[in-house]
């Protein structure tokens, strides 16, 4: 229920927009959650977890469905761009996915499965995380978010179709 309410609110604020005047609107759908260093730790960084790829799937479909009859408004797919890279085996996947060795496990690392990158003792400021020497060898930064090489892959996925949106009459 609440996906639903999600998407519905997200269908309201493109409309509002649009009756504001902007002629063009860009919304971009859910990662696969499941894939993320956040879901991945518990089984070694080894597998997306299923479940959270569900949820985000279910969310991005319910967004296609309130979306559809909306002109001027373009979906961003950055599930598939993301799942190209990261939703694959090691060694397989597209060539865009090939210069990453570890596709679901991040850079900056916690020592605690609670913890945080960047987090420290607070009365020894002793560092509480590890960061990988080559930050664009991984695909992931922290448990969330990509590293900069990461985001230039999905970039490189994206702009084809986000140019051709923009730049139609």
């Amino acid at each position: 229920m609440l996906i639903l309410e999600r998407t519905k609110e997200i269908a309201a604020n493109v409309d509002q927009l649009l009756k504001l005047g902007v002629t063009k609107v860009l919304v971009n759908n859910l990662h696969p959650i499941g894939c993320t260093p956040s879901h991945t730790r518990t089984n070694n960084y080894t597998t997306c977890d299923i479940f959270g790829n569900l949820g985000a799937s279910i969310n991005n479909d319910n967004l296609k469905q309130v979306m559809t009859s909306k002109k001027n408004v373009y979906i961003i797919d950055v599930y598939t761009a993301f799942a190209n890279i990261v939703d694959h085996a090691a060694g397989k996947g597209s060539e865009l996915s090939k210069q990453f060795k570890r596709k679901l496990l991040p850079c900056c690392e916690s020592l605690n499965s609670k913890g945080y990158c960047g987090q420290q003792n607070e009365s020894s400021g002793e560092l509480l995380y590890t960061v990988c020497n080559k930050s664009s060898k991984f695909f992931y930064w922290d448990d969330m978010h990509p590293t900069h090489a990461g985001w230039d892959v999905v970039i490189k996925q994206l702009e084809k179709p986000l140019r051709e949106f923009v730049n139609q009459a």
